[in-house]
């Protein structure tokens, strides 16, 4: 059967010390005048909101500040509202993972009518393990979306979303290029505002991404050599702009490995450990980088029988030499490697540490074998080799 290798549908990359400056010209460029934006928090909380008035004057239609984690469809609709009434022609995102999918949430609604929380029904990914798709088509067009990351989590360079169904505390995936951000900025200075613990684990979800990549069965020498050398940036660079954000090298090559790790995703798919993330985030309320922390290394350990070779290129990649070290020795450096990594950094790698329900934990696993991500798991997974894992996580 013929490969294919898809480069996510982001027109432009714009990165470096001073990026940010150029927002209004980069919206202008892809004909946006009257923009709404969508921001974390903690962010809106800072002279940013007022740069971003400085650059856009009366034509900002408004601010978005009130999305929680996991983006819960509510507060998808609420910014949906913002944006429709105001006549928005474009979303600017600025924050993590939360504010850019809602921005790509939103764009969403413009484009198929989407005003009520049933609504989303209708346009969610439906997975059967092992291998059932439904996809529905997502008509558009829809409003250009530019995107300013200040985590690693990667989601400003996909056309996927995950929207939160607060009343079953299930994640659903929501996917489309014309979801993807017609253009990104990675300026390592907004970034430095990112909290240190948020950075750090936030780092650890590219990881994640990079790993399951490489890892996935549906493998490809391109997405693994990017992926690769995202981890070999990620290790150089990770520690060192977590303890000094005034770093802008170091956190600028952070932000570039977290772009080099989602071409795995947007190619090959991911695996267990985020099928896993994904449902214990919604679930828990923990973020997607806790949850790579937590299961990342037992999923590479389910694996390993079946990913020797590429353990092995991982363990390098990680700081690791495996010369003299067989294939079994090799997986186990590229496993601690990665353990040792979440320890320094200091991210929380139990569910139980985390803030998880044991009881939860068979309901959870339900709905884990329906992530479409469980797909890319290179090993044949079962409910009950979820359970098994979620318990050595615990």
């Amino acid at each position: 059967m013929p490969c294919k290798f898809t480069v996510p549908r982001v027109e432009e990359i714009t990165y470096g010390p001073g990026a940010f400056d150029a927002l209004s010209d980069i919206v202008h460029a892809q004909g946006g005048r009257r923009p709404a934006a969508i921001m974390s928090g903690s962010l809106a909380a800072t002279e940013l909101r007022q740069a971003l008035r400085d650059q856009f004057g009366a034509a900002l239609v408004g601010v978005y500040s009130s999305v929680p984690q996991h983006v819960p469809r509510t507060a998808v609709l609420e910014a949906a509202a913002m944006a429709r009434d105001g006549g928005a022609d474009c979303v600017i995102s600025i924050g993590g993972g939360t504010p850019i999918d809602c921005a790509k949430a939103v764009a969403m609604c413009l484009a198929t009518g989407i005003t009520t929380p049933d609504d989303f029904d209708k346009y969610r990914v439906r997975f059967t393990y092992p291998d059932a798709y439904d996809v529905p088509d997502i008509p558009g067009p829809t409003i250009p979306h530019i995107a300013v990351p200040t985590t690693l989590s990667g989601g400003e360079h996909t056309g996927l979303a995950g929207i939160t169904d607060e009343v079953t505390h299930v994640k659903r995936a929501y996917t489309a290029p014309s979801l993807t951000p017609k253009a990104v900025i990675l300026d390592p200075d907004v970034a430095a505002r990112t909290p240190a613990w948020l950075w750090a684990a936030s780092g650890i979800r590219a990881v994640d991404h990079a790993v399951e990549g490489i890892l996935s069965a549906k493998s490809m020498p391109l997405a693994d050599a990017l992926g690769l050398e995202a981890l070999r940036l990620l290790a150089a660079n990770l520690e060192r702009s977590t303890n000094d954000p005034s770093d802008t090298q170091s956190r600028t090559n952070c932000l570039l490995a977290s772009w080099l790790s989602i071409f795995g995703a947007t190619n090959v798919g991911m695996g267990l450990s985020h099928g896993i993330g994904h449902q214990l985030a919604a679930q828990f309320d923990i973020t997607h980088g806790v949850t790579s922390a937590i299961m990342l290394p037992h999923v590479m350990q389910f694996n390993a029988s079946l990913t020797g070779p590429q353990l092995r290129r991982i363990a390098e990649a990680l700081g690791r030499d495996t010369r003299d070290l067989d294939e079994a020795s090799a997986g186990r450096e590229a496993i601690s490697a990665v353990r040792d990594l979440v320890t320094r950094l200091g991210v929380t790698n139990t569910i139980s540490t985390a803030g998880g329900v044991r009881d939860a934990l068979p309901g959870l696993a339900e709905n884990i074998m329906g992530d479409a991500a469980v797909a890319a798991s290179r090993r044949p997974v079962s409910k009950e080799d979820v359970l098994a894992l979620l318990d050595a996580a615990w």
